[in-house]
């Protein structure tokens, strides 16, 4: 989602492919009869006649005839993509594919439900919730969706003639660095931005021995390091800085994903930073491999998870490399580092790419971050 695109939505009429919620469905503590507004809502644009892609835009009122109006919603109404997914597809007989993410329009937060085209119909109820039957196939006419209107048993059988299994269906989330445990598409870091000396101020470090070469006769292959302080600037900076990150790309379709390829663009101008490795802690005498480390990306080994980063001057690219992924598994990325040195909602917006997904798939991640400003001064940087 852009802002393009989504200016655009706020002028066409609801129907098979649009809905607008001026409040946020009732989901946290909301009982079975609430929660299954939202339930019959999916599934019916799940099931709707129409060959694009459906949205339901939340915190946005309607406007017959005219543009919508953006209203917003509070940013803790806010929902987690990972919760709605495992709730709503525990469910129904075949998962629906679709995600939830936070948008930022004008200054106002905003809920959008991206429902994809070609979806596995017919989609039903396997039991009883709320006010919806287990085995109704709930079909969204027009403008809305009628829980007194099902689907007709022609409609059905026309839906299942055309059902096709032949569609990988991924969930990129974030996931514990030293565990299995998938974490959702919201995360909360708490980093530290600290603030060093001018690099003109920081002094060479002086050599004891004062050789002109700085190199000691019985330690051939090591030598003094004039730039100790400078590179313990740089260390400190960056290990308040970064965090380790690590992501999960999990198959909750019914195919084999061929080829999965993870890729997310994070722009120069957000505050954040990406990075596959962080500095060595410095020594006033270091050796030849210290000093120019060789560095293989993992990416470059094309291994399952192995992670890939490049910048020019307007973004970071992260790649994932997922080769094939059988349903019902998950790869876990390699270990890589984000830096935020602004406080609040960032979001990483990426594509899953697989031979067998007729266009790429669109996720985004939300790192909420809260950043501590810091000064690391002269004086600390020699005494150390």
């Amino acid at each position: 989602m852009n802002n393009e695109l989504f200016e655009n939505l706020l002028f066409e009429e609801e129907g098979t492919t649009l809905d607008f919620k001026r409040d946020q469905y009732r989901f946290e503590k909301a009982s079975e009869e609430e929660k299954s507004e939202l339930v019959k809502d999916l599934i019916g644009f799940a099931n709707a006649w129409r060959r694009t892609t459906g949205y339901i835009l939340v915190g946005v009122e309607d406007v017959r005839g005219g543009r919508s109006n953006v209203i917003g919603i509070p940013a803790s109404d806010q929902l987690q993509d990972h919760s709605l997914q495992q709730f709503v597809n525990s469910l129904v007989n075949t998962p629906i594919r679709f995600n939830y993410r936070a948008f930022t329009y004008e200054g106002k937060q905003v809920g959008i439900f991206v429902i994809e085209e070609g979806q596995d119909r017919p989609i039903h109820l396997t039991k009883k919730y709320g006010k919806l039957d287990k085995d109704k196939v709930y079909v969204r006419w027009g403008s809305s969706t009628d829980p007194t209107k099902p689907a007709s048993p022609s409609d059905i059988a026309r839906m299942g003639a055309s059902r096709s299994r032949e569609r990988a269906d991924l969930v990129v989330e974030f996931a514990e660095v030293d565990r299995d445990n998938a974490l959702g598409d919201r995360v909360h870091v708490q980093y530290d931005l600290c603030s060093l000396p001018a690099s003109d101020d920081i002094p060479d470090l002086a050599d004891p021995d004062d050789n002109t070469y700085g190199i000691r006769i019985n330690e051939i292959g090591s030598w003094h390091n004039p730039d100790y302080y400078r590179d313990l600037a740089e260390y400190r900076l960056m290990t308040r800085l970064c965090r380790r990150v690590r992501l999960a790309v999990r198959n909750v379709g019914q195919v084999a994903a061929n080829n999965v390829r993870v890729e997310i663009t994070v722009a120069a101008d957000q505050g954040v930073l990406a990075t596959l490795e962080m500095p060595q802690e410095p020594r006033k005498r270091q050796n030849f491999g210290e000093r120019f480390p060789v560095a293989l990306a993992s990416a470059q080994r094309r291994e399952p998870g192995g992670v890939g980063i490049d910048q020019n001057a307007d973004r970071y690219r992260i790649v994932i490399d997922g080769r094939d992924l059988q349903p019902g598994r998950q790869i876990r990325s390699d270990v890589f580092y984000i830096g935020v040195g602004k406080s609040g909602n960032h979001l990483l917006q990426g594509l899953v790419l697989a031979d067998n997904l007729p266009v790429p798939q669109q996720f985004t991640l939300t790192l909420t971050a809260e950043v501590t400003q810091t000064a690391l001064t002269l004086k600390d940087l020699l005494t150390n």
